[in-house]
């Protein structure tokens, strides 16, 4: 069974579009242009809520960010408790649609990304990679 997602915005895939164009020429910036940001970013634009309204602008360094990671418990928590609060079910990877938020996890590093229909979108320190389906160790469904 698929499951329930918010309402999205009549006009979500040109957001999204517009969202991967602009954070593809975008440098990374912690707490602006980061992989959390990115995911937050996703909802705004599928469905016009913030839920990372509450943590905006509270961090600007990778110190600052892991601060964050630690009081939440590591990126998965935060991700799963942002999610919950916003209404945002998590759903089996493999019910995972396009414009989904996603965490993957390849070698060491952990990031949240975009399910897109050839992989899903992460932006890192480098720039946005399009990492395996494989990757995904657990979706939201937005």
């Amino acid at each position: 069974m698929r499951p329930a997602r918010p309402p999205r915005l009549p006009d979500w895939t040109e957001r999204l579009a517009a969202l991967l164009a602009e954070r593809a020429r975008a440098p990374f910036v912690w707490g602006r242009t980061d992989c959390a940001m990115l995911a937050a970013d996703v909802v705004v634009a599928l469905t016009g809520q913030d839920p990372a309204a509450e943590w905006r602008g509270t961090y600007d360094t990778e110190a600052g960010a892991d601060a964050l990671l630690r009081e939440c418990g590591g990126l998965a928590a935060l991700a799963a408790q942002v999610a919950a609060a916003a209404g945002i079910a998590e759903c089996p990877p493999a019910f995972a649609q396009r414009g989904d938020v996603a965490l993957v996890s390849w070698l060491d590093v952990r990031a949240l990304g975009v399910i897109m229909p050839d992989g899903v979108m992460v932006l890192g320190a480098d720039g946005m990679h399009c990492m395996p389906a494989r990757t995904i160790q657990r979706a939201w469904a937005v």
